[in-house]
């Protein structure tokens, strides 16, 4: 049996990793299980970028919390001296002229960011040519860019995060799948892994993505996986799509699902993926192959929107894992039944953007106090027929 840790976290995602550190911080000791190494080669935190944006249509709460994230994150790449959080700026495409009633997501997203301070620079047909010449303007003949914003690269970050993590004194162990939760009496007493130890604490967190529901199964109702198509395309000529040619996207994406991001200069691929529906499956069973038909599709929307990379070469396709919650929010709070756990989850393709206060958040509940944000994300009975959170995440 591993010593009585103050604290053990469940899961070395951001959500988890995070949190490890940030009650470290605060003096406490804490330990963290993690299936597999850190990152999981399966985890959502795991690829090479992620985007950061304060953009959320009429939510205002989420564009605020982002904006916390973003000084965060540009903190972080001073306290780590080393570019992990890349300021390209956030450009949305648009189909239609920008004020009409089809383009909602981008206006709202304008409205609310500007009440903020924040000024969009709108682009018309001729300046998203000039600047950006490898966007196709006859389908995309307007642009709102906000130069606040960018991606993070989330592999290296989780890295960097789990190396730090340790050298403040919280104990990963790596190779450590949690299974079996002992309760008794309305507290849970201790965690057993699949692999055979056990592990006690004064309080658990459970930040283990897609498999929390799995290990709490009062959330199976509110909760599910989804698996949503990434691609990486190498372009012939990088250049036009290098950081500082070019910024972090949408196309239409509240219409479409897609978004996309920079030429990243160690590999040179340009990533796209899908913010959409996704499929529904089981985070251990269910495989996440990307098909042959999302392919066609992902073929489709470069020839339309992107025509120099219509025959650029797919170099690598994933299923990117959605913890999503029937809502869209997270779900950050401690089991109304067992006194000594809090869950920290429910990042439905928008979490890792607010790593930096989802830890804090955590932390601050964990300890059985209060975050500004934590209030919306707490315990709840949730509708299947509910609407998604994010105004950008393209729902059939």
């Amino acid at each position: 049996m591993a010593k009585k840790y103050d604290f053990l976290v469940v899961g070395g995602g951001i959500f988890g990793i995070s949190a490890a550190i940030e009650l470290a911080r605060r003096k406490h000791s804490v330990g963290l299980i993690n299936p597999d190494s850190i990152p999981h080669h399966l985890a959502a935190s795991t690829d090479i970028s992620k985007a950061v944006r304060m953009e959320y249509g009429p939510d205002r709460e989420y564009a605020e919390m982002a904006e916390i994230s973003i000084r965060r994150w540009r903190e972080w790449n001073a306290f780590f001296s080393d570019t992990l959080y890349h300021e390209t700026g956030f450009l949305m495409l648009c189909r239609k002229p920008l004020k009409s009633v089809d383009q909602q997501y981008e206006l709202k997203s304008i409205e609310t960011v500007g009440e903020m301070g924040y000024a969009h620079e709108h682009l018309d047909k001729q300046q998203l040519k000039a600047r950006y010449p490898v966007v196709h303007t006859e389908c995309f003949p307007e642009a709102a860019f906000n130069p606040v914003g960018g991606f993070a690269e989330s592999s290296r970050i989780i890295e960097k995060l789990a190396t730090y993590a340790a050298s403040i004194g919280v104990k990963i162990h790596e190779g450590q799948t949690a299974e079996f939760l002992g309760i008794t009496h309305g507290r849970l007493e201790s965690i057993r892994t699949r692999e055979g130890h056990q592990f006690t604490f004064g309080h658990a967190i459970i930040a283990a993505g897609a498999h929390t529901p799995e290990l709490i199964p009062d959330l199976k109702p509110y909760i599910r996986a989804t698996g949503h198509p990434v691609f990486w395309v190498r372009p012939a000529d990088t250049v036009p799509f290098m950081s500082g040619n070019f910024p972090v996207f949408t196309a239409d994406i509240a219409h479409t699902g897609w978004y996309g991001f920079p030429a990243l200069p160690s590999s040179g691929v340009v990533k796209f993926g899908k913010h959409a529906q996704g499929l529904t499956l089981h985070p251990e069973r269910d495989e996440r192959r990307v098909t042959d038909s999302e392919v066609a599709d992902f073929r489709s929307f470069l020839k339309e929107s992107f025509p120099v990379l219509a025959n650029a070469p797919v170099v690598y396709t994933r299923r990117c894992l959605y913890t999503d919650t029937l809502d869209g929010h997270f779900w950050i709070d401690r089991h109304p039944d067992i006194g000594n756990l809090t869950i920290s989850t429910g990042g439905s393709g928008h979490g890792f953007k607010m790593g930096p206060v989802i830890g804090e958040m955590t932390a601050d509940v964990a300890e059985g106090g209060k975050h500004n944000f934590s209030d919306r994300y707490s315990w709840r009975h949730l509708e299947a027929n509910g609407s998604t959170a994010d105004a950008a995440r393209h729902m059939q």
